[in-house]
């Protein structure tokens, strides 16, 4: 009867954590997702298709605000991308981008909560679902007043790692 309660147990729990380790389909190792990445600024392209970081938080908080948080970095060479999607549950969705499409950097931050954030540049960032992952179409004024458009497109969005900040 020990050996059979032992066997049972092992057995349970390789099916929990083969459960707690389900991944995310064309996740890698390091949690990087298919990405293709089509963004104009001003005269610079920033194109990409490969792997990147997609995260989505259902729950998180922006200036002590509960939002939904949807995140996108990718870097290779001189060019990066870094997109924070912010959706509080009462309230405009906000985000921040940060684009270097070469030489050049633009910044644009639409987060204001109550007093708190200064906001540069203008936009909207859209999010459309699909499967895992979804779409983000981009329409943004920098703060250094370049004019940003296109989309980000996530294979999939892994769980968002709890951190501090914004």
């Amino acid at each position: 009867m020990g050996i059979q309660f032992a066997v049972a147990a092992v057995t349970i729990a390789a099916a929990i954590g083969g459960a707690a380790q389900r991944r995310v389909p064309d996740q890698t190792q390091d949690g990087k997702v298919p990405v293709t990445i089509a963004i104009r600024s001003g005269a610079d392209a920033y194109d990409f298709t490969g792997k990147a970081t997609c995260t989505h938080a259902p729950v998180a908080s922006i200036y002590d605000v509960r939002a939904e948080q949807w995140r996108v970095d990718q870097s290779e060479g001189g060019k990066s991308l870094a997109l924070t999607l912010w959706r509080p549950g009462s309230g405009a969705d906000m985000f921040t981008l940060s684009l270097s499409p070469g030489a050049k950097r633009h910044s644009v931050d639409t987060v204001k909560v109550g007093a708190k954030g200064t906001p540069q540049g203008s936009g909207t960032v859209t999010l459309a679902p699909e499967g895992t992952g979804g779409t983000f179409t981009i329409s943004a004024v920098a703060a250094d007043g370049a004019r940003i458009s296109g989309t980000v497109k996530c294979g999939a969005f892994t769980a968002a790692i709890a951190e501090g900040g914004h």
